[in-house]
């Protein structure tokens, strides 16, 4: 009968949604991050779809201000290497922070050997979510100048060429990055101008690096369209988002001075509010016991309180050369981040 199809409905329902993990269950830390990483106080839940990949890292239990909270070995902290140095230059190129460390991800999915290696192209294989721009950010399919007409990766999409191509038609450069550059600012409530600039400028970028580091991509990702070496540069574009919104400065240990990295536990955790990020990374153990130069520290700057969010301070990291953007602006384009992120409740 109809009724008894109902309560069979619902039944299936609730044995569909109890097998889904409930938005704030916890699973263990292993999950989000490469094996050798030590951090008995955190737990994570799986990021909700509106974090983009941020957030999620919490305290499982009370921490104390200047606590270690993660040990992270250097072998597994991505950080540009001669080869990587070499690659971004190549062909007498101007490298950048950008270029060497996109040149890391990239020698880290498709190259092999190195101690931790397995470990380390796991995790960097792994990264999904990067700066605003992907297709679902430029709206449906049927939209004219969406992400049908993106030319692989937005990021991939027109050149340094378009001010002149498109000026015979009064568009400032190429329509798709345009009608992104107008979509950026009423998101962010940005200046038009500077949201164009922001995309124009990330684009700029990539264009610099793409030849060179293309030949870093050993196995192109398999898409619907583009041939091996367009697929090639679009790989490029993929890791330039991944890693510029997850860089981070890095003291650099026994060499002194600072390292452009991406650290594993650190680069997805959320963005802080008003009080500012409650970590701090350490490149060095101060205590200096044996073998604790090679770890990477995690470090508590104030109480932290159990179920709490880890957070860092986006408006830290690194910049691209040539950006001047800043705000929501930046927060979303360059590390993604949700509007939930904008303005935090303490604010």
């Amino acid at each position: 009968s109809a009724g008894h199809s109902g309560v069979r409905t619902h039944i299936i329902m609730r044995l569909l949604l109890a097998l889904l993990p409930a938005a704030g269950a916890v699973t263990p830390l292993s999950t989000a991050v490469p094996g050798g990483v030590i951090a008995p106080k955190l737990s994570v839940r799986p990021p909700l779809p509106e974090e983009r990949g941020k957030g999620g890292i919490l305290a499982a239990a009370p921490i104390s201000c200047m606590e270690t909270i993660a040990r992270i070995p250097r072998g597994l902290v991505l950080a540009p290497c001669d080869a990587a140095r070499a690659a971004a230059a190549a062909g007498g190129r101007d490298p950048t922070w950008a270029s060497e460390l996109t040149a890391a991800a990239l020698l880290a999915m498709h190259e092999s050997g190195a101690e931790h290696a397995a470990a380390l192209k796991e995790w960097v294989s792994s990264w999904e979510a990067g700066g605003w721009g992907d297709g679902a950010d430029l709206g449906n399919d049927e939209v004219r100048w969406g992400p049908r007409d993106v030319t692989g990766s937005l990021l991939a999409t027109g050149s340094d060429n378009d001010a002149a191509i498109y000026s015979k038609f009064r568009m400032p450069c190429h329509p798709v990055v345009h009608r992104a550059g107008l979509g950026l600012a009423a998101l962010t409530r940005a200046d038009k101008s500077a949201a164009l600039a922001a995309l124009q400028c990330r684009g700029s970028n990539f264009r610099a690096m793409q030849d060179p580091l293309a030949a870093l991509v050993a196995a192109p990702t398999a898409r619907q369209t583009g041939s091996p070496n367009e697929r090639r540069r679009w790989d490029v574009a993929d890791a330039l988002s991944r890693v510029l919104s997850r860089a981070t400065t890095l003291e650099a240990g026994e060499g002194g001075g600072e390292v452009f990295a991406v650290v594993p536990l650190h680069e997805r955790l959320a963005h802080c509010g008003a009080r500012g990020e409650n970590t701090k990374l350490v490149g060095k153990d101060p205590v200096g016991r044996e073998g604790g130069d090679a770890d990477v520290l995690l470090v508590a700057t104030r109480d932290i309180a159990e179920g709490e969010a880890l957070t860092r301070d986006y408006t830290r990291a690194p910049r691209l050369p040539g950006d001047t953007s800043d705000g929501p602006l930046r927060l979303l384009l360059q590390f993604g981040l949700p509007p939930a992120a904008w303005v935090q409740p303490d604010e």
